[in-house]
């Protein structure tokens, strides 16, 4: 990509095959090929990260690694066996999926970074099994197990300490980036997050280093020949212990110059838009003058709906621009793509545009998180006891005060959710030290059990950054024995946006002429 699309400002990954391969029947075309680019045709993303595969195992027709149909003649499988369709009957036509990728993207405008997958636990022979490691079997990989991943057969996964692993790999970026002159490429790190044994981890973390550094020095290389520019981006964790315990020492990437943009990767699948702990991946591109980028989950705990809407997906975006982050990396929406989605991916390569929108600050709840990443933080859902006061904080990035001073901004709404709220409680609500009356703010849901606490503050009352939630019951009504749990905070923001009238049943009456 030309140096003045530099960094971009919207990333959308697509893994090649979940929205693409296995979705297309034969017979084959190059405008299906081209699918993943034309979907995003006219939005705000102005940098895909294309897949190279499955696993160890890849789409296109590489010399280096092993491609999808060889050494495997019967599919199980019926989506896999469109993916083999796909790849062989693109050879027959004189191309491949990736090629018709980076091309029709240059052709669109759009920057195609393929993203390598450094890590794959496939046993020996297996589906997704590589070459390197079909023919030399445990001699480059790990060889024991580890508990973190009490699935998984690690003891199969690559070791980066042999420097055959760390060739091929270079191979392959050398040749996605001369054969098919991607504009990039993404160090994925995060599809199977393992590197070396447990025991050696901290003794290779110059390792990786040295790695990274052979990634950024064959860019160079091949950009100096060709006159480009050739970025490296790195995906791995958004908090920086995570990373350090796998061996990924982010800050010295940066701090070397060896990658020109990181993805904080956020294992949580539902939405937080308040996230504040990767700000330091943000510092650190920034003190070194590269890109920094968070990829968020999309999916909600909420009775409302199960897939995070705009105004929640502009807290987000407001939240990384807050932070310093360039922007967000976004994948896996809904697909095929509707109206929500295309809002969604205009918009959030736009944050300032969205600053007097209505947003949706809220808390989601914790979540069953592998074993390999720290335990989830969330306070939500929390158990309310008779007695014990508790403080709960929700982070709020709009510059509250300009849009006060401006006369932009409607009253915000406070809304607090429950799993089972007794009307006949005393309690006591605090919302930044201000005392909340509950009497008349009660809604529920008889069915399950839900019930709504809602108020209307002041705009005034939230700022910009940390907001604070007391709550307390105070004395509880002995005959309802059942817990009382909080399983939601929200603060919706208003503004004065230039609403259309709406008709009495959901469909909108036409503006006036």
């Amino acid at each position: 990509m030309p140096d003045s699309a530099w960094p971009p400002r919207l990333i959308y990954y697509s893994d090649a095959h979940h929205f693409h391969a296995k979705r297309i029947d034969p017979p084959l075309s190059h405008h299906r090929m081209r699918w993943p680019i034309d979907e995003l045709s006219g939005t705000g993303v102005d940098l895909l990260a294309f897949g190279l595969g499955f696993g160890d195992v890849y789409f296109h027709q590489t010399r280096i690694g092993r491609v999808i149909g060889q050494e495997q003649e019967v599919w199980d499988q019926f989506i896999n066996w469109r993916i083999m369709r796909m790849v062989r009957d693109a050879a027959a036509m004189g191309t491949d999926q990736l090629r018709e990728v980076i091309r029709h993207g240059r052709e669109a405008g759009l920057g195609v970074f393929p993203s390598l997958k450094l890590q794959d636990p496939t046993p020996q022979g297996g589906e997704r099994c590589g070459w390197l490691k079909w023919r030399q079997g445990m001699e480059v990989t790990l060889g024991v197990g580890d508990d973190r991943f009490p699935s998984h057969q690690t003891e199969w996964c690559y070791d980066y300490a042999n420097p055959a692993v760390r060739e091929e790999k270079l191979s392959l970026v050398r040749e996605v980036l001369e054969d098919y002159e991607a504009d990039g490429i993404e160090l994925d790190f995060m599809f199977f997050p393992l590197y070396f044994r447990r025991s050696e981890t901290e003794a290779h973390v110059e390792t990786m280093n040295r790695f990274v550094a052979d990634v950024r020095a064959l860019t160079r290389e091949i950009g100096e020949a060709r006159s480009r520019t050739i970025p490296v981006m790195a995906r791995v964790w958004h908090r920086r212990d995570e990373n350090l315990a796998l061996g990924l020492d982010v800050e010295a990437w940066l701090a070397a110059g060896d990658v020109d943009a990181v993805v904080g990767q956020i294992p949580n699948l539902f939405l937080d838009p308040c996230v504040t702990d990767g700000r330091w991946l943000a510092d650190a591109a920034n003190a070194a003058g590269a890109a920094s980028y968070l990829r968020p989950g999309r999916r909600l705990e909420d009775p409302r709906t199960g897939i995070a809407n705009i105004e929640m997906f502009r807290a987000f975006g407001q939240t990384l621009d807050w932070q310093g982050f360039t922007g967000a990396y976004l994948g896996y929406l809904p697909w095929p793509f509707s109206d929500a989605e295309y809002r969604v991916l205009r918009e959030m390569a736009f944050p300032e545009a969205a600053l007097r929108h209505d947003k949706r600050y809220f808390l989601p709840e914790r979540e069953e998180l592998p074993p390999y990443v720290r335990p989830d933080g969330r306070r939500l859902p929390l158990v309310l006891e008779e007695g014990a006061a508790e403080t709960v904080c929700i982070t709020v990035a709009d510059e509250i005060e300009a849009a006060i001073a401006d006369g932009e901004i409607r009253d915000p709404v406070l809304t607090l959710t429950f799993r089972q709220f007794c009307v006949e409680d005393e309690v006591a609500f605090r919302f930044n030290g201000r005392e909340l009356a509950v009497e008349g703010k009660g809604i529920h849901e008889p069915r399950r059990g839900l019930y709504w606490l809602r108020w209307t503050l002041d705009a005034a009352e939230v700022v910009q950054g940390e907001n604070t939630l007391e709550l307390e019951i105070l004395r509880k009504e002995r005959t309802a024995g059942f817990e009382r749990t909080l399983t939601g905070v929200e603060i919706h923001l208003r503004y004065t946006e230039f609403d259309l009238p709406e008709a009495l049943d959901p469909v909108k009456i036409p503006p006036p002429s």
